[in-house]
């Protein structure tokens, strides 16, 4: 067990009996969701219209399941070393990254026969935008459907597992011009002038990479290239949408030891068709 998880440069196995338990890993990939962009909504125009001209990110939550094994006081040694004022460096060695955090709280706590479980959540208050990332360039053998400004994301080492659908479904119409007076029942709508507003939309991904040094390659160029500046093009079935990131969720990683799968959602906004 030594040698899986650093904080601050201490083993927390050897020094306090604690593993980081299993699925603990999921968060640490997450990558973080964008600040809302500044947008204007033009009645009489479809979509929105945003200011991605420098996209920012929110904090991010990382919640993390230990397990302690053992007795005596190694558990409140872990939490003081945790909760000690400043940022923590928790770098875990089979992933080959680091995150500079900070803990928030405790939420859950357990204790078994001779051991407890734990859940505490982190904050990594300056989340980066990755920049400098070698050119994705994977050959996964499974070419992909959907493109990135150009890029089929089979490049990345992305298959779309899940989602397609939501590309293809209309958005909904906005609200127009509407009337209503105490001299009649219902509304006055005006009918005759139609625009669709924004759509949001998720797919599944799985990323494959033969190992995990390449898996972080992939990793930052699909998110630092989804960051950058402006509307991204997303093309599907010859048709293509402007869009923009805004989150990440349910990240998966099934295996990492050797070749590397992770299965996580990407959540887009579509502004238009163009």
């Amino acid at each position: 067990m030594n040698g899986f998880c650093y904080i601050d440069n201490h083993d927390i196995f050897s020094y306090f009996g604690v593993i980081i338990a299993e699925i603990g890993y999921n968060n640490f990939l997450t990558f973080p969701p964008m600040a809302e962009p500044d947008k204007n909504d033009w009645a009489e125009h479809n979509g929105v219209e945003v200011d991605l001209s420098v996209p920012r990110l929110q904090p991010r939550e990382i919640s993390v399941p230990f397990a302690r094994i053992g007795g005596g006081f190694a558990f409140f040694g872990f939490w003081g070393l945790v909760s000690a004022p400043g940022y923590r460096t928790i770098s875990i060695p089979p992933l080959g990254r680091s995150w500079n955090v900070r803990v928030t709280q405790m939420p859950t706590l357990e204790t078994y026969h001779g051991a407890d479980v734990f859940n505490i959540r982190f904050i990594e208050d300056a989340p980066i935008i990755p920049t400098g990332y070698p050119m994705a360039n994977a050959d996964i053998g499974f070419p992909c459907a959907v493109s990135l400004d150009g890029k089929t994301l089979d490049r990345y080492g992305i298959i779309i597992t899940g989602g397609l659908d939501e590309i293809e479904r209309a958005p909904s119409l906005k609200q127009m011009l509407t009337r209503s007076n105490s001299r009649i029942s219902g509304q006055i709508y005006d009918v005759d002038f139609v625009r669709f507003a924004e759509k949001e939309i998720t797919l599944g991904c799985c990323l494959t990479a033969p190992r995990i040094e390449v898996f972080w390659n992939l990793y930052d160029a699909f998110f630092g290239d989804l960051l950058k500046p402006n509307e991204r093009v997303i093309r599907y079935k010859n048709r293509n949408y402007s869009a923009y990131y805004r989150r990440s969720s349910n990240f998966q990683l099934h295996s990492h030891a050797h070749e590397v799968v992770c299965e996580f959602d990407i959540t887009m906004v579509i502004t238009s068709e163009i």
